[in-house]
């Protein structure tokens, strides 16, 4: 576990761009290393015995629930009236947040229903049901864009840097087909959602989808 959180961190940081005011922890430092060198032990046990070429060379150790049996994924409790009642809570702080905040892409992937339970900061990142981690929806546009793109094929993805807005739209919808458009900051009439603009753009893009799944939870 504490290998987990060490790589975690250092995964963090190579994130950031390397920080110098965020550097993992020296325990957190060794932590990681020593979970770099089990994962490289257990691909050696595995792979015992195996020709050269078959032995892959970029294989990623999990920390994972063992064993979650069909049984016991039914006796998860309903997580339905849980992620309905933070829906709103996470849209507010999406727009006034002054910055990345992991714990709102935590509660993003909860209330998506791509983890089975609300993670916290002070726990091991949990991987989503496909088995991997949570997106970075309030710091990383390229992969908020990716996202985005992917579940709307053909529709126009909008964004500004400055001041931060993003706007999501079905080119082939009129001007009354509200639920086929979605902003940010400013809405398509000129009005807008909130007092100032989001914290940056991959946050007004989240916002912007968020508002869109907006239906699905009232």
């Amino acid at each position: 576990m504490q290998g987990a959180e060490g790589q975690f961190a250092l995964e963090g940081w190579d994130i950031k761009g390397f920080p110098e005011d965020d550097k993992p922890t020296e325990d957190e430092d060794q932590a990681a290393a020593i979970w770099m060198e089990a994962d490289e032990a257990a691909t050696t046990a595995c792979c015992a015995g195996w020709p050269e070429d078959k032995v892959p060379h970029h294989q990623v150790m999990e920390l994972i629930n063992v064993p979650r049996t069909k049984l016991q994924a039914e006796a998860i409790p309903d997580t339905w009236p849980a992620r309905k009642q933070l829906y709103p809570d996470v849209v507010k702080r999406l727009e006034v947040t002054a910055g990345p905040d992991r714990q709102i892409d935590f509660d993003i992937a909860f209330v998506l229903g791509w983890v089975p339970e609300r993670p916290t900061l002070d726990r091991v990142e949990p991987l989503s049901e496909d088995g991997d981690r949570i997106p970075f929806f309030t710091s990383d546009l390229a992969q908020v864009e990716k996202m985005a793109r992917k579940a709307l094929k053909d529709w126009t993805i909008e964004i500004n840097q400055d001041p931060c807005d993003a706007h999501v739209f079905d080119p082939a919808t009129s001007d009354d087909g509200d639920e086929l458009r979605m902003a940010a900051w400013r809405d398509f009439d000129g009005s807008l959602h909130m007092e100032k603009p989001p914290a940056n753009p991959a946050i007004a893009l989240t916002l912007a989808m968020m508002r869109g799944q907006s239906m699905h939870f009232e």
